[in-house]
């Protein structure tokens, strides 16, 4: 729940950890718990109790002190199970500490004194006093109504969590299913949707803040400069140009410059008006999303439809809700598919017909009361439904388009996820075909008793499971039960479009107290200026600010041939259009190119400057302006463009190359490889491991780096203890160990790069791995920053087959906190074809062919260099 307060008491119950695998499941829980929400509190004070009461301190402590947040992590890793539970015994212990205003009281177990006396001791004591007491039931229903009703007696607040779901005053459920729903087995009542659906990652391509051109930058754009600096002869040093009567701010842009903007006040306030218009339309499709069918099918947006139902025989005791569901289905969204077809699969399949059949409303009637017979039996054979979904109802798969399997389940498969992921990866690689997987938890007591399924699970690991599965398949994931939606790909999609809109406006506000800071800094001079001569003023003040432009002839370029080891930034650095004095405004506009316009009195009007129309003139972001160029120099500047851009092409192509697709390139000399072998990377390793043979002989061994590698999935183990020279002999033997590689268990990262930053003399750390890793991304990063305060080491990350955009996320600001580089090999391929037309085909057209978008910093920072290279050569052209 939400922990209001800014000085706080944790009080947490270790009286039911006896489970190892519960306990660290709570201890992560509280781990988070601290750093999302406490670790931005004044103070805080924590105690754990069981039998006997254990304080952390005899006072709050200042949590801003990192050596005390050290010991809050300690102590919650600690934590061990503790007798019985005395929550008096611990309530009185905490009511003694009078500077808290909140009190945070975390249950796992029945407290040993009864509601009754806990309610009226905590009544007494908090008389006179303001404390907000948050009461938390934790994974467990025996405290429950204890917990809630000391709350409820002093006016606190209540929260519940279970592994399966959260209800409490911070999050309310939803109930989805009734016992048996009236009419539940009558004739469908079949609506006709009156429009197409859409994924939300679809409908955000016409209905995204990008696509509606509300994007901030997108917005400030058209008044937006870069700083400019340039050499003055006389002074003998670069000097940077300054802002007239400070009217413009600095502004800090999206790929991490600066830039100097100039709004206005009406253009903030009607883009503040539109921004919250569109989050109210995202609202509305939220809401939209969550109601009816959709809230547990999601949106069915494919013409073609197989639909794969779990009938094992643990579902007996839902089977209503799963037919209930199916109904709600068929009645609400698959009549305006072009086909479709069910299969029930326990043990053995059970496909409705031998093949898709048209969504008629004869058919979905019939296959409504197919669907009442639906008998529960057997384990959970997934694999067998969906190689007969695949290999027979989407047999002609390559000659249609828009194709879709819906997965309705509440448990783990029979087979192991790797196989389906690898399966499913397969059958869906270049083909338009998707796998979609609706996660149905059903409560603990809800399940058929006495019933050991094939394979075993937790609700979060099957979750986890199938997440993966989707990840192979180019799916969405819907989480769902009875106390309502836990997770969903679209309504996630739709959130965090709602998030990048919050972030706009509150950018928005920040310009608008610089304008409006502005506004009174001006008044406070005009009443100056008033009160005596201005022009005195401001010359005695040195205010004014004169620009010379001289216009420079095209230089001569040479770049280099050869390839080197560097980041494109620092390539760029001494190779880019700016730095090769290219850019094509600087070098077609002199001092007198702007097209003047001035009144003569007696017309009484605006008159051009005489023989005005004698010189050639263009339009540049709405001004005209006079060519002062040659036909010979644009000749000139084009070949020179088009030589950079070859050179450019030549370093992409590059950077796609061998090992340097996936891993990147190897910058320093002494370096450690660390590779995620978790049991996600499973489908994977033999690709990862043939790449990390060629890095080891291609970039190590050529370059002549010492190294060392590291694997880590659940533990870490290195290749050696130390780094070492890459010789002939040393390289054998990494490839040797390289090839016994197997995935297994989950990722902790955590461990790998405190174990890899231990050795002497590296570097630098390169990380490949495809996920999230177990451990909150916030401590990863707060860990790691305390760890390099000791030795300066850039960590390197490598996104690997990872769509998780919180993980891509965590990849880069982990590279970008160390001073390193985030690299993703997705689009290699696209990028290689791009490259290629480019070279072969020439630059005539700027639109196509295109790069894809490069999330990795090399190819990202050479792709828009690139872009803004052919920009200027189609201009130059134009102006020919």
């Amino acid at each position: 729940g939400l922990v209001k307060g800014n000085k706080v008491g944790l009080v947490v119950d270790v009286s039911g950890l006896s489970d190892r695998s519960r306990l660290q499941g709570f201890q992560k829980d509280l781990l988070s718990l601290i750093d999302e929400q406490l670790c931005y509190k004044k103070q805080l004070y924590c105690l754990s109790f069981g039998t006997e009461i254990s304080p952390l301190w005899e006072s709050p402590k200042n949590i801003g002190v990192h050596s005390n947040l050290q010991l809050i992590i300690t102590w919650v890793q600690q934590l061990t199970p503790a007798g019985s539970c005395n929550l008096l015994k611990a309530l009185k212990h905490v009511f003694t500490m009078k500077e808290l205003n909140s009190l945070v009281i975390i249950m796992r177990s029945c407290p040993d004194q009864s509601s009754e006396i806990l309610a009226d001791y905590t009544q007494q004591c908090m008389l006179g006093r303001k404390l907000l007491v948050h009461a938390v039931a934790y994974d467990c229903g025996s405290p429950a109504a204890s917990v809630k009703n000391l709350a409820e007696v002093v006016s606190g607040r209540y929260h519940c969590y279970s592994s399966k779901g959260e209800v409490g005053d911070s999050w309310r459920a939803i109930p989805c299913f009734l016992p048996k729903p009236p009419e539940h087995e009558g004739p469908l009542i079949i609506q006709t949707p009156h429009f197409l659906a859409r994924t939300s990652t679809d409908w955000l391509k016409t209905n995204g803040l990008k696509a509606k051109k509300l994007n901030l930058y997108q917005v400030l754009a058209p008044n937006a400069f870069s700083p400019v600096e340039e050499f003055v002869p006389i002074l003998q040093k670069t000097v940077s140009s300054t802002l007239h009567e400070k009217a413009m701010m600095q502004f800090e842009w999206h790929d991490g410059t600066v830039k100097n903007i100039h709004v206005d006040l009406p253009i903030l306030y009607k883009y503040q008006k539109l921004l919250a218009k569109m989050v109210r339309i995202y609202e509305k499709r939220i809401n939209w999303l969550s109601v009816a069918s959709r809230r547990i099918w999601g949106s069915v947006c494919e013409r073609r439809v197989v639909i794969l139902v779990d009938i094992s025989v643990t579902n007996s005791m839902c089977i209503i809700h799963i037919q209930h569901s199916l109904r709600l289905l068929l009645e609400e969204q698959m009549s305006n598919k072009d086909c479709f077809n069910i299969i029930a699969f326990g043990s053995h399949i059970e496909p409705w017909q031998l093949e898709l059949v048209p969504s008629h409303p004869e058919n979905l009637q019939k296959a409504w009361r197919w669907v009442l017979r639906l008998q529960c039996s057997g384990s959970r054979n997934f694999m067998s439904a969906l190689r007969r979904a695949v290999e027979i109802d989407f047999k002609e798969k390559d000659k249609h388009i828009s194709q879709g399997l819906y997965l309705l389940t509440t448990g783990i498969p029979d087979q192991e996820t790797h196989t389906i992921s690898a399966y499913v990866a397969e059958a869906c690689r270049g083909f338009d075909l998707q796998l979609h997987v609706c996660l149905f938890s059903i409560k603990e007591d809800a399940d058929s008793s006495g019933i050991i399924p094939a394979r075993y699970a937790t609700s979060m690991e099957t979750a986890i499971a199938f997440k993966e599965i989707v990840q192979a398949a180019n799916g969405r994931f819907h989480w769902f039960g009875e106390a309502g939606i836990f997770e969903s790909d679209d309504i996630t999609a739709i959130v965090s479009e709602m998030e990048k809109a919050k972030n706009y406006s509150q950018k928005v506000w920040i310009i608008y107290i610089f304008l409006h800071y502005i506004f009174l800094q001006k008044k406070k001079l005009s009443s100056v200026c008033s009160a005596g001569s201005a022009e005195n003023w401001t010359t005695q003040n040195n205010y004014f600010h004169v620009t010379v432009c001289i216009r420079k002839p095209v230089p001569s370029i040479r770049l280099p041939k050869k390839e080197e080891i560097c980041s494109s930034k620092e390539w760029l650095a001494k190779y880019s259009i700016k730095k090769l004095k290219l850019e094509l405004p600087r070098l077609i506009f002199g001092p007198g190119c702007t097209h003047q316009k001035k009144i003569v009195e007696s017309l009484h009007k605006k008159v051009s400057a005489k023989y005005c129309a004698i010189f050639p003139s263009v339009e540049i972001n709405g001004v005209v302006r006079h060519l002062q160029v040659q036909s010979k120099e644009l000749e000139m500047y084009i070949e020179q463009m088009e030589k950079v851009l070859l050179r450019y092409l030549q370093r992409i192509q590059w950077l796609l190359s061998g090992s340097r697709r996936l891993f990147g390139t190897i910058l320093e000399a002494n370096v450690c490889v660390l590779i995620d072998t978790s049991g996600s990377m499973d489908p994977y390793l033999p690709h990862v491991t043939k790449e990390l043979t060629s890095l080891i002989w291609e970039q190590l061994r050529k370059n002549e780096v010492r190294f060392n590698l590291l694997r880590f999935a659940e533990n870490t183990e290195s290749w050696r203890e130390h780094l070492v020279e890459a010789t002939d002999e040393t390289c054998h033997d990494a490839v040797q160990w390289v090839s016994k590689f197997h995935a297994h268990g989950n990722t902790h990262i955590l461990m790998a790069l405190q174990k890899a930053l231990s050795f002497q003399d590296v570097e630098a750390l390169y990380v490949l791995t495809d996920g999230k890793p177990d451990t909150s991304c916030n401590l990863i990063l707060k860990e790691i920053e305390r760890l390099r305060k000791q030795q300066d080491i850039k960590i390197h990350t490598i996104s690997f087959s990872c769509v998780d955009r919180e993980a891509n996320e965590f990849l880069k600001k982990l590279a970008s906190q160390t001073g390193g580089r985030y690299h993703c090999s997705f689009g290699v391929v696209d990028g290689q074809l791009a490259a290629h037309r480019m070279l072969t085909e020439g630059f005539n057209d700027e639109d196509d062919p295109v790069f894809p978008y490069f999330e990795g910093d090399d190819l990202k920072e050479l792709a828009e260099e690139v872009t803004k290279a052919r920009g200027f050569l189609k201009q130059a052209k134009s102006l020919r």
